[in-house]
């Protein structure tokens, strides 16, 4: 029975993985909460999550871009909400490569944590990942 524990526990351990491709920007925050809510929702259920943010979706990710807080009726989650409890539970954020360079974006630009990456990365994840949704 030790043994067979013993097996196990390595697979066990394994967590999944799982990738959100964001592109949508500020025209559609509603897209963005969403995009946001499934990657927190995938990490808190044993998942490693990340957003990939191409294009209009580097919105998410530009420090003070998009702000809801005190415009949305109690209760509604806000875009600040969303960011802050992916991050409080882990979710990875990173920006296209390309998308940073066009926009003339820097790391201090953007929030916290997040990864200027290349498009490989994305295709990395299309093709290894155990999941993934595009927004």
């Amino acid at each position: 029975m030790a043994k067979e524990k013993e097996m196990s526990e390595p697979a066990a351990m394994q967590r999944k993985k799982f990738a959100v491709q964001l592109s949508s920007g500020m025209k559609d925050v509603g897209k963005i909460k969403s995009a946001i809510m499934f990657a927190t929702i995938a990490q808190c259920s044993g998942c490693d999550a990340v957003v990939y943010c191409v294009q209009d979706g580097a919105d998410a990710v530009i420090k003070g871009k998009i702000r809801e807080e005190g415009t949305l009726p109690p209760g509604v989650a806000t875009f600040e909400q969303r960011l802050a409890d992916a991050l409080a539970v882990g979710v990875k954020f990173q920006l296209c490569q390309q998308v940073a360079v066009n926009r003339g974006l820097k790391k201090e630009d953007l929030v916290e944590g997040t990864e200027i990456l290349g498009g490989i990365h994305l295709i990395n994840y299309a093709l290894e990942y155990d999941g993934m949704l595009f927004f």
